[in-house]
């Protein structure tokens, strides 16, 4: 399942960078998609006339280390920061809500529940990572994503003569198509309500959007947790 959702994520990506230069929905979300707008590890929210006065500066850094090195202005490809005010909210109380009667239960029910604190920082690093894309820190985003996906990216981008040989962040960059901010703060909304995890592999079950249920599959590589996909899938 994980691997499914990893593939079909990318694929949709390079599908939606290679189809065109205009304007559009973002290619990497899912059912309207859920992209938020806190770093990871701290709620750093800038309104626009200090995000103007504080260019070159980014928001509070975190104890993970995708949050270090957190920086304002252009990142990855010379694409300017766009503010983006949703904060996280982290309601918890675990995947029972989520569940279905007769439906498919699988990431509802996988592994084991994670505790309050686990729940939060994982819901920073999702939310961190969507916020990132939204403000169009490539940088920033790629030092969220699992090692092996950034390698299918990078891969699935090397079949394209004006990707091939680039990093992740350019990549990233062409295949998340620009939004209005108000899209951007809509596609950000993140209510994490449960982690279930086994081993180095978990889902995060948030409601994004319109109370949408989605689920973010993450890895744990050398003790944190990455974000496996480039947006969450909606269940329930």
């Amino acid at each position: 399942m994980l691997a499914t959702l990893v593939a079909a994520a990318l694929a949709a990506a390079l599908l939606a960078a290679c189809g065109g230069s205009d304007g559009g929905s973002n290619g990497s979300s899912s059912a309207g998609s859920t992209e938020s707008s806190t770093t990871a590890g701290s709620e750093a929210k800038e309104k626009p006339k200090e995000a103007k006065a504080k260019q070159g500066a980014g928001g509070k850094g975190s104890s993970q280390k995708q949050g270090s090195g957190d920086s304002g202005g252009s990142e990855g490809g010379g694409s300017s920061k766009k503010n983006v005010d949703t904060p996280l909210k982290v309601s918890g109380g675990g995947s029972g809500q989520f569940r279905s009667k007769g439906g498919d239960n699988s990431i509802q029910n996988y592994g084991e529940e994670s505790d309050e604190s686990e729940l939060r920082e994982v819901a920073e690093i999702v939310h961190g990572f969507y916020v990132s894309r939204a403000e169009e820190r490539w940088d920033k985003a790629c030092s969220y994503l699992a090692k092996s996906n950034v390698e299918q990216l990078e891969q699935l981008a090397s079949q394209s003569p004006q990707f091939k040989g680039k990093g992740c962040a350019p990549i990233l960059e062409a295949f998340t198509r620009p939004v209005p901010a108000s899209i951007s703060r809509e596609i950000t909304t993140v209510d994490a309500g449960s982690f279930r995890h086994d081993d180095e592999q978990g889902f995060l079950v948030y409601r994004g959007a319109e109370n949408t249920v989605y689920a973010m599959p993450l890895r744990s590589e050398d003790g944190v947790w990455q974000v496996a996909a480039l947006s969450g899938s909606a269940i329930g």
